[in-house]
């Protein structure tokens, strides 16, 4: 199975607070090199993962995500697509 990496997207997150809405505001990215992404509205691991803070952050910027090669269920899965069509 392939490394998930899992993080917030803090710019809906403030959209959402502000507009009240309720985007997804989970990022999901797996695959090779990590590159399909999903939005989600709630996360399940199903398995180990690992939280990391790093001070080389990834590609987006984040410097705090979650890890994991389990499995995992997205609930209210969208693409970024669709979270720009939803307002």
């Amino acid at each position: 199975m392939s490394k998930r990496i899992i993080q917030i997207n803090h710019k809906l997150l403030s959209k959402n607070n502000k507009d009240g809405l309720s985007r997804p505001v989970f990022v999901v990215k797996f695959g090779e090199k990590l590159s399909k992404t999903y939005y989600a509205k709630e996360v399940k691991i199903l398995g180990e993962s690992k939280m990391i803070y790093s001070d080389k952050p990834l590609p987006c910027g984040a410097k705090a995500w979650i890890e994991t090669e389990s499995e995992i269920v997205l609930v209210d899965k969208m693409t970024l697509r669709e979270v720009k069509a939803y307002g």
